[in-house]
């Protein structure tokens, strides 16, 4: 079986490349990742209702800025996000003993340098290029978000929150998502949204917000994920329950209640930052689209 679903992933990524329609259903059950730890909570899944609408970005206007290739990408940085970026190739891990998001077939990690302001913060501002078919063989992980994304890119119905891809290697879940728009590149296409990953049900806030970004490249052959950390005003700067909230802001539910909607809590995250402003972000949505956008991967 587990074979015969590898094979269906290889055959979905080839159809979203070349519009060839494969008969996997949209939203299909995924295969359960192996080994999870079971402090790792699940995606909000009790909130049905809220769709998400997924449109396509407007072309960022771009600032100046630095140009930068390390192995197949290229991309233009933008200088109010950073000034450079370096890159070093990961080797294969398909160690049995490893965990699921310890394994890869060899990607490349490019990380920004100099990434302004929000030095200090949970995440890396990085962009990771995996080979897409060795990494589906090698990681149930990578299967579940590759399948999703290939959903997202082509949806049948609402997107919800819980069918959006996640990042195979993090050993943590989407609390929430919002802020959702497919992203083109120089040469294929994908999803960003802005989101915070955690093993608990855990307040949002500027310390481990990202900008999370996952594509293909048009031949299918790449699989590109990236995370940069942003802030934003209306969240509080910590994820101390204790943290001050700006004006704005949304309560935290009680952290002693153990019936406390966390759900509801996400839910009105959710609803305050889809339309806050691109601008109102640091670094702006607009320009980190611009970077994404400007993103070439070589065959």
């Amino acid at each position: 079986m587990k074979k015969v679903l590898l094979s269906l992933s290889i055959l979905a990524v080839i159809s979203l490349a070349c519009g060839v329609t494969i008969d996997i259903t949209p939203n299909a059950e995924s295969p359960t990742q192996e080994n999870t730890p079971v402090s790792v909570i699940e995606p909000p899944t009790t909130t049905p209702e809220i769709f998400i609408s997924l449109t396509q970005a407007i072309p960022a206007t771009p600032e100046p800025g630095t140009l930068t290739t390390f192995g197949r990408p290229t991309l233009e940085i933008p200088s109010s996000v950073a000034n450079g970026a370096s890159g070093r190739d990961i080797p294969r891990n398909d160690a049995e003993d490893a965990a699921y998001w310890e394994k890869t077939p060899g990607h490349l990690e490019v990380s920004l340098g100099d990434y302004y302001i929000l030095q200090g913060k949970f995440h890396q501002p990085r962009i990771y290029v995996y080979p897409a078919m060795p990494y589906v063989e090698l990681s149930t992980a990578a299967f579940e978000s590759m399948h999703r994304l290939r959903n997202v890119m082509n949806p049948t119905a609402p997107i919800t929150a819980d069918q959006l891809p996640a990042v195979p290697f993090f050993n943590a879940a989407q609390i929430f998502a919002s802020n959702i728009q497919t992203i083109p590149f120089q040469n294929g296409n994908g999803v960003r949204f802005v989101t915070e990953y955690a093993q608990y049900f855990a307040p949002v806030n500027n310390h481990e917000l990202i900008y999370h970004f996952q594509g293909f490249t048009s031949d299918g052959e790449y699989y590109i994920i990236a995370i940069f950390p942003i802030t934003v005003p209306v969240l509080a700067e910590t994820s101390d329950p204790g943290a001050v909230i700006p004006a704005g802001g949304i309560a935290l539910p009680d952290i002693n209640d153990p019936i406390a909607d966390w759900q509801g809590y996400y839910a009105s995250i959710t609803d305050l930052l889809n339309p806050t402003s691109p601008e109102a972000f640091t670094p702006a949505l607009s320009q980190l689209d611009a970077l994404i956008q400007s993103m070439w991967v070589a065959p």
